[in-house]
């Protein structure tokens, strides 16, 4: 069994908390929170036995965390992913959500759109999903050479009956624009704005 402390603590979401894997520094384990969250994690882990058989070297990058399966905690089962760091700092990466409300002069409004960009247009051509498409669930990595690429850390996955958007890019490019619209993440500064009116 894994023995979780508080200071492994990285995060608490709304469905579950992120620690630090007290035994690999590159990977983190989260724990349901709600007897309601597990059918949400189920159903994310479904989809990731799924792309796991696809070709990771076909990706321009990795541009979600990879699942590494359940393992036993003090805490209750947890769910292994990647930790996501970024290489210049070693430190745990930040979210989209983090860069659009604290302005960077390293990570710009034009930096944080490519960056975007590049992924909605890797999740069609890939016709992989992410159902809760927000920007708390997106973490942005700088790489040694300051470049930034984004990451999706949780939420991957649908809920619908026929899978059609696993076929089509199509169809799966529709369904991911009805997610930017639903979450207001169709343009930075509309996502700013939507994201102050909530803390406030």
């Amino acid at each position: 069994m894994i023995e979780i402390k508080d200071t492994h603590f990285i995060q608490d979401g709304t469905y579950q908390a992120c620690y630090r894997h007290p035994e690999n520094k590159k990977l983190c384990i989260k724990i349901s929170k709600l007897e309601l969250s597990k059918s949400r994690l189920l159903n994310e882990l479904k989809h990731f036995k799924k792309i796991s058989k696809r070709n990771y070297n076909k990706f321009d990058y990795m541009f979600f965390t990879k699942y590494h399966g359940q393992v036993d905690t003090n805490l209750g089962i947890g769910y292994v992913f990647d930790l996501i760091t970024d290489e210049t700092t070693s430190q745990i990466s930040r979210t989209m959500k983090y860069y659009i409300l604290n302005p960077n002069p390293k990570i710009t409004d034009d930096i944080l759109r490519k960056a975007f960009d590049d992924l909605i247009n890797l999740m069609v051509k890939h016709r992989i999903i992410a159902n809760d498409l927000r920007s708390k669930n997106i973490c942005c990595k700088i790489f040694k050479d300051e470049s930034m690429k984004m990451i999706i850390v949780d939420g991957i996955g649908h809920r619908d009956f026929i899978p059609i958007v696993e076929w089509s890019s199509y169809f799966a490019k529709k369904k991911i624009e009805r997610r930017l619209i639903k979450h207001k993440l169709y343009d930075i500064q509309a996502q700013r704005t939507y994201l102050q009116n909530l803390v406030e």
